[in-house]
């Protein structure tokens, strides 16, 4: 496919598409199990392996070390091996991750097997998108970039609403690896019947495509600027994901089993709010803006979040941080295909985003553990700065960026 003949696609969607978004969105719920398992659990984890809370935090961070290792490679595999091929090896290797660390859990090899695992993630979160991409055009690629967006949401809603359940009486954390393994399972059956890279006349962004090199990508300022706003966004994001469960049961007096359901049933509900979003996307005429202003929201909640102690003020943050995440997050995964004039680019300005979250999400835990430790368990009020500062540099840079259509006109603000 060539830049040119991307304007002459026909602009219909293959059924088959649905079932691509299906399978992707499987396999991205078992990649973020894996990824955000340890963040019901990181109490367990200091108590159990006799760790501070910089240490459990990287334990639960350094995961995403691959994601920003893999990022561009993740384009050459897709590239090379194609998206069904590279998706695969990608759940292959994360199982061994997986198996590594379930069978001989202590802080030095969880450490290594968090990093193998982290592989997946690094190859999906580029893969899963720049897929979505092919088989869908441009003004209808809102609502499925929106399902996918929620792939984060769905496993932190399980990790945390079920956690209880599945530690058992016990409170045996590995119980945790074990259901993560049988998703990944699950997903790696349904990417193996499903997923295809279309037909050229379907394909609307061919991530296959070696006519321009990857490296061109670099030639676009809005992928830089975009960038920035993803280390913050992950920063932000997992700061609150790894330690707001801590601060309501240090500040606000709440059980754990309390706090964690709260995260879940937040995250349970943004499922549908990232699909909400994809769907207003489709409707909105500058959909900049419309990411800018539920970023800037999303910092006042993020802020707010780590300060407000009365339980029914802190419901209604989590209400509203519910809301505003699952519009930042469609927007944000919907935006970055678009940071390019080529199409073609698209995969790799992904695979840039890509690295970038990963960089924040692997940094955001034991930053903000680091804050606690300099702290002694009481620097809530730094934390809130912390990761409302970050989310807000999400947002102006998302006021900064250009955008363009898929004819790679720049579309005017």
């Amino acid at each position: 496919m060539t830049h040119q003949q991307s304007s002459s696609k026909s602009g219909k969607i293959n059924p088959k598409a649905w079932l691509v978004v299906l399978a992707v969105f499987v396999v991205g719920i078992g990649m973020a199990w894996a990824q955000n398992k340890c963040m019901p659990i990181m109490g367990l984890l200091q108590t159990d392996l006799g760790i501070s809370a910089g240490i459990a935090g990287w334990i639960s961070g350094v995961f995403s070390l691959m994601g920003i290792v893999l990022a561009f490679p993740a384009v050459g595999i897709i590239r090379k091996w194609g998206a069904l091929k590279g998706g695969l090896v990608s759940v292959a290797v994360t199982l061994v991750g997986s198996v590594v660390g379930l069978f001989d859990p202590n802080e030095y090899v969880l450490l290594v097997s968090r990093i193998i695992e982290g592989f997946g993630i690094g190859i999906i979160s580029v893969l899963a998108p720049a897929v979505i991409a092919m088989w869908f055009p441009i003004e209808k690629r809102g609502l499925p970039m929106g399902i996918w967006s929620s792939w984060q949401q769905v496993a932190v809603a399980g990790v945390f609403l079920l956690a209880d359940t599945i530690l058992g009486p016990a409170q045996t954390w590995s119980h945790m690896w074990i259901v993560g393994i049988v998703v990944l399972i699950v997903g790696g059956l349904l990417f193996a019947t499903f997923v295809r890279t279309p037909k050229n006349e379907e394909n609307y962004a061919d991530s296959t495509d070696t006519s321009v090199k990857v490296t061109e990508v670099f030639k676009h300022k809005s992928v830089y600027i975009m960038c920035i706003g993803g280390v913050g966004f992950g920063l932000a994001c997992m700061t609150f994901c790894n330690w707001a469960p801590s601060f309501w049961v240090a500040q606000a007096g709440m059980d754990l089993g309390l706090a964690n359901g709260i995260v879940g049933w937040m995250y349970l509900a943004e499922v549908f709010c990232c699909i909400l979003g994809g769907f207003i996307l489709n409707h909105v005429k500058n959909r900049q803006r419309f990411a800018a202003a539920s970023a800037f929201a999303y910092a006042v909640v993020f802020y707010l979040l780590f300060v407000a102690t009365d339980f029914p003020i802190v419901i209604v943050l989590c209400v509203l941080y519910c809301i505003i995440e699952g519009l930042f997050c469609s927007s944000m995964w919907t935006l970055i295909a678009q940071t390019t004039p080529d199409p073609r680019l698209s995969g790799a300005a992904m695979a840039f985003f890509a690295m970038a979250t990963n960089l924040g999400m692997m940094l955001g835990a034991p930053l903000s553990g680091m804050i606690l430790d300099a702290t002694a368990m009481t620097g809530w009020g730094y934390v809130a700065i912390f990761a409302g500062v970050c989310q807000l540099i999400a947002g102006i840079t998302f006021l900064a960026m250009k955008l363009y259509d898929e004819q790679g006109n720049e579309i005017k603000r």
